[in-house]
């Protein structure tokens, strides 16, 4: 089944409630994990990754909590895939790191080419703002 993980798709809400945050204040992680209904011990390992990759800073304290690391606009949805999931790889005969053995035969390997590549240059061009201000129009999904 090609579906989207349940790590990805909590690591976006999170992402996106954090956009919305304007003035850029830590929000705890109790908060938005019962803001967004996610389980507390897998919103800090989302935030784990998040933060390893660079997006998210944390902030101890009684007034701590997490906040994006650079404004919203600096932020793609594929720096956020990359970072909660790796990079993306549709099949492992268009992986870097492996040789593909049937190149010479192979009549599926352009095509899971140029779907990664357009997966890739689709979440690349979506900036985490867009989501946060809910402006993903059906111009950018042409």
């Amino acid at each position: 089944m090609f579906r989207i993980s349940r790590k990805l798709d909590y690591g976006i809400q999170l992402m996106v409630a954090l956009a919305k945050e304007n003035e850029g204040k830590p929000i705890p992680t109790a908060k938005l994990s019962e803001m967004l209904d996610i389980p507390l011990p897998f919103l800090h390992q989302i935030g784990h990754s998040l933060m390893q990759a660079g997006l998210i800073k944390a902030s101890p304290g009684p007034r701590g909590g997490i906040r994006l690391s650079h404004p919203a606009e600096d932020i793609s949805v594929l720096a956020i895939v990359e970072s909660l999931e790796g990079k993306i790889c549709l099949n492992s005969c268009i992986s870097e790191n492996e040789a593909c053995q049937n190149i010479e035969d192979c009549t599926a390997q352009t095509m899971w080419s140029t779907m990664q590549d357009q997966i890739v240059n689709f979440l690349g061009e979506i900036n985490l703002d867009i989501l946060a201000k809910q402006e993903l129009t059906s111009d950018l999904l042409k």
